[in-house]
């Protein structure tokens, strides 16, 4: 028997009793799943820089970021995906010298029949009433006005004669993103007027990413989202996304970031990075800005991969983010082609909306440049870090402060002919961590975490180092399930 209170030699008369839990049977244990969104701010934002704070409500984000910020806007996506897993937020303000993207909205001609005109700024509609009376110069104050009065806007807007001149609230490549359109699906443009629009451009000068996450580079965080997705910070993130899951650092994290984008730019955008842990999502042309697709794309994976990891999300709706016209969406071989450099693919529904096609990883090839599938689908490292998360925490609470034996000792002796002696946990043998390791794997199976579970924990070994007698070494084995991703068939008829 071992006792951590009780002392082996006491004289004094007593019925001691020490409580404690005995973790042998212990089901899974639950995965403190755990979101951050790092934003960029605006002036009016509270949230200091390398301040990490909770939040539980949407609105929460614009006191943080401030209003009309790209922060708040990425709160309010995750919020609308997702109200149950712990969120986190940390800001970046605009970097020094950066340059705000803009874009225009020119009005010519003349108005032939009073209508409303509907516009898109980042997702966000305005509308404006066009009289008969209305001149050009008249309209673009009347858009000018309805922008300004929305004051959750991305950006502001200003009017000389009929043109409106649409700029990023933020400095950076990331105001780049912000669609601007004219929305024609219920009303369209009166006769005789033409309204020209010019995409947002010139925005330069991202924040670096790399301060926020030095700052969280020891905290515990599960799931991560940014907006900027420039070379530079793409890069810092990967890198960074690695080195947490070493097997040193069992700090795993899995980030998420979305770019808009033609096939060309999108397929550029994911041969940035190979990584297993970082996922790019791709729309081109979508009303919902990048890092809005990004959050809601957080909020529905951390909630259905924290409750079953190994279960595809395909048909998993975004809520909040549009579809592109039908003429911008992408054709089956484009998908699959996109699929190949790394880029998560989406089906556009009849409704508008969007759902996820099939999530991926941008991890493509082995170090060698070898063509390699094994990380490819989302639910490979999101398994792999719960059986990691679930396997340490069960040694951990199981053998605390064990004694290491071989496996032909006379205690080990004991217990392997003994079926019913239990020799606690104070002492193990590779051969009992072996047994334990097949019975975490009955769970995992029971989960359909995995399969072919006899012949995995068959093929897994443990041993004592010859050069350490105070080291185990093991190489556990697992079979990740399946996912039904491809049905081929050759349906025939008879003749």
């Amino acid at each position: 028997m071992d006792f951590n209170e009780i002392p082996v030699d006491r004289l004094e008369p007593a019925v001691l009793v020490e409580i404690r839990a005995n973790y042998r049977t212990a089901g899974i244990f639950a995965y403190p799943d755990k979101a951050l969104i790092v934003g960029q701010k605006l002036a009016a934002g509270i949230l200091a820089a390398g301040q990490m704070v909770q939040i539980t409500r949407a609105e929460e984000g614009i006191g943080y970021f401030g209003r009309g910020s790209i922060g708040a806007e990425q709160v309010a996506a995750f919020k609308k995906a997702n109200r149950y897993t712990p969120l986190y937020v940390m800001a970046l303000p605009d970097a020094g010298g950066a340059v705000k993207a803009t874009g225009t909205f020119t009005f010519v001609g003349a108005v032939a029949a009073a209508s409303t005109i509907r516009f898109k700024i980042g997702g966000r509609q305005v509308r404006i009433t066009a009289l008969t009376t209305d001149t050009p110069t008249t309209l673009a104050a009347k858009l000018v006005a309805a922008i300004t009065a929305d004051l959750d806007m991305v950006a502001t807007a200003a009017a000389v004669a009929g043109v409106v001149t649409v700029t990023s609230r933020h400095g950076g490549e990331v105001g780049n993103e912000i669609d601007l359109r004219v929305d024609t699906k219920n009303e369209p443009i009166p006769a005789g007027l033409t309204i020209t629009v010019v995409a947002m451009s010139g925005g330069s000068g991202n924040p670096l990413l790399q301060a926020a996450l030095d700052v969280v580079a020891n905290t515990w965080i599960t799931k991560l989202t940014f907006p900027w997705n420039d070379a530079t910070n793409m890069a810092a993130a990967a890198e960074w996304l690695r080195v947490r899951y070493l097997a040193t650092s069992k700090l795993d994290c899995h980030a998420f970031v979305c770019k808009r984008g033609t096939f060309g730019e999108l397929g550029t955008f994911g041969a940035l990075t190979n990584n297993a842990f970082l996922t790019c999502g791709g729309l081109k042309k979508s009303a919902t800005s990048s890092w809005a697709i990004a959050a809601s794309m957080m909020g529905i994976a951390v909630f259905h991969l924290n409750n079953d990891p190994a279960r595809q999300l395909r048909s998993l709706v975004l809520p909040g983010v549009e579809a592109p016209d039908p003429v911008d969406q992408f054709i089956d071989s484009e998908n699959d082609l996109l699929l190949r450099t790394g880029i998560t693919t989406f089906n556009c529904l009849s409704d508008g909306s969007v759902s996820i096609s099939r999530m991926i990883t941008t991890y493509k090839t082995t170090s060698l440049g070898t063509a390699d599938r094994a990380w490819l689908d989302i639910m490979v490292p999101a398994t792999m870090s719960r059986i990691r998360y679930d396997w340490s925490t069960y040694v951990s609470l199981m053998y605390p402060r064990s004694k290491l034996i071989d496996d032909d000792s006379d205690a080990a002796f004991v217990s392997r002919f003994d079926n019913d002696a239990d020799p606690g946990t104070a002492v193990v043998s590779p051969k009992r961590m072996h047994a334990s390791w097949a019975g975490r794997c009955k769970l995992y199976g029971e989960k359909v975490w995995i399969e072919d579970v006899t012949r995995t924990v068959k093929e897994s070994s443990f041993a004592r180092s010859t050069d350490d007698r105070n080291r185990l070494e093991g190489r556990p084995q697992v079979q990740i399930v399946g996912n039904l991703m491809v049905f081929a068939q050759a349906l025939e008829f008879q003749v």
